[in-house]
Formats: C-alpha cells, sequence, structure tokens
C-alpha cells in the first residue's frame, strides 16, 4: 500500500471518531434534558395530587363553616322561642329551626364524602412522593454520569484533534487535499476498499483496470462513479 494511502487512512480514522464524538457529545445535553423532564413530569403528577387534595380539603373546610354558621343560627332561633308569645311565629320559627337543622345533617354529610375522599387521596399522594424521591435519585446519578461522559468525551476531542493536526502535516497537501474535498462532499468516508470488485463507497462494479490500479498502482485510485480514493483490501 502506498505510504501516502496509509496516512490518509488513519486521518480518516481519526475523522471517523472525531466525528463519533461530536455526535456523542452533542446527544448528551438531550439525554440530559430527557432526564429532567422525566423529573419535571413526576413533580407535575405530585402537585396536581396536592391541589386535588388541598382543593377537596378548602371545600370540606367551607362546608365545615357553613355548618357552624346554621349552628349559631339554631341557637339565635332557640333563644328567641322564649321571647315569641304569638303561635304562629312560634310555629314558624320551629319549621326556620327543623330546616336549619335538615341543611346541617346535608352539609355533614357531604362533608363525610370529602373526609371520605381526602382518606382516599392519601395513599396515592403518599405514593407520588416515594416515586418523585427515587426518580430525583436517579436523575441525580444519571446527571452525574453524564457530565463525567461529557468530560471524558471533550478530553478525547482535544487529544484526537492534536493527533490529527500532527497527521496532517505530515501527509502530502495535495492528496490531503483531495482527502477532505472528498469528506465534505461525501460526509462519510472518502476512502474505501475493493470488495469483490466493487467500490466500498457505491458498491458499484469496477473496471479491471482500476482494481488494478488500486491493487499495483504508484498513485491514489480513485472510483470512475463517485471519486472516493480506492484501496486494495485482501479477500
Amino acid at each position: 500500500m502506498l505510504p501516502i494511502l496509509e496516512q490518509l487512512l488513519v486521518i480518516q480514522d481519526r475523522d471517523r471518531r472525531l466525528a463519533q464524538l461530536k455526535a456523542e457529545h452533542a446527544r448528551i445535553p438531550v439525554e440530559t434534558a430527557a432526564v429532567e423532564k422525566r423529573v419535571q413530569e413526576e413533580a407535575a403528577k405530585l402537585d396536581s395530587a396536592r391541589q386535588e387534595l388541598k382543593r377537596i380539603e378548602t371545600e370540606r373546610k367551607k362546608l365545615e363553616i357553613d355548618a357552624e354558621a346554621k349552628r349559631a343560627q339554631i341557637f339565635k332561633y332557640r333563644t328567641q322561642l322564649s321571647q315569641i308569645k304569638s303561635n304562629t311565629e312560634y310555629q314558624a320559627l320551629l319549621k326556620e329551626i327543623a330546616k336549619a337543622e335538615q341543611e346541617i345533617r346535608e352539609v355533614e354529610d357531604a362533608e363525610l364524602e370529602f373526609m371520605e375522599k381526602i382518606e382516599q387521596l392519601q395513599p396515592g399522594l403518599r405514593q407520588e412522593q416515594a416515586e418523585l424521591k427515587e426518580i430525583t435519585a436517579k436523575a441525580e446519578a444519571e446527571k452525574a454520569d453524564l457530565k463525567k461522559r461529557l468530560s471524558i468525551i471533550a478530553d478525547e476531542l482535544t487529544a484526537v484533534r492534536a493527533e490529527r493536526e500532527k497527521l496532517a502535516v505530515a501527509a502530502e497537501p495535495d492528496a490531503l487535499a483531495r482527502y477532505e474535498r472528498l469528506m465534505r462532499s461525501k460526509g462519510d468516508v472518502a476512502i474505501v476498499p475493493v470488495q469483490h470488485g466493487n467500490c466500498g463507497g457505491c458498491h458499484l462494479h469496477l473496471p479491471p483496470q482500476l482494481i488494478h490500479n488500486a491493487k499495483n498502482g504508484s498513485e491514489l485510485t480513485g472510483c470512475d462513479y463517485c471519486g472516493r480514493i480506492l484501496y486494495w483490501q485482501a479477500e
């Protein structure tokens, strides 16, 4: 294999590693955001459960206040009974007292229903609290791992870039320029093997002369179809 081809293959290997590292580096913030979203969603579920419990407790408290107000009204009515001389007014006031007592019973029944709902919601709320605690702990561990991985990737990126620059300086300029043009246009690889008589890039069948040149030539050989640089790989 031509020495310059060997050099370019090493450079290509470093470029592909750089591309992998950059892709992984770009994914980490996305993964971190996904972890944080899971916590936020669980926190929202807990908050929703808390708000529902608070709403029911508020409604129950209103009923309690209403019942107390009606009891105070009954007390007032009973005080007035001893002062009334008219039988008609006396009977009317008794009806008001009976009505208020019935309303108190209805309010107490409704209040009891709210208390039962509160009792039913509390286990679910405790479960949501436990789940949020667990998810938060896992999320913190995942974020710490991702942060550590991000640092490792950054260090490797620096090292591979430096190595790549050193290799590029040592490479023949025209051959390197050709390789880099191909990398920009193809986006994946610029140098590919001959595989079963086909180009390892576009996979089209190669003319015998091209195969011969890739195997025994004294200069870089390009595929007639995709332009990628070819090298011979023993099958």
